[in-house]
């Protein structure tokens, strides 16, 4: 999902077109997949400190 909209830049309604599903569930697994990524990225980033 995220590749498809942030770096494809597909709109919603196209991923949601392409992967079968409703608007809404692509807005959630968006904010899910940001969420997640955001954690991994502060993770690698106190890896580094230390």
């Amino acid at each position: 999902m995220l590749i498809l909209h942030e770096f494809e830049g597909l709109e919603y309604k196209e991923c949601a077109k392409r992967m079968g599903c409703s608007i809404g569930t692509i807005m959630s697994r968006l904010f899910y997949a940001r969420r997640r990524l955001a954690a991994l990225l502060v993770g690698l980033h106190q890896e580094r400190k230390a």
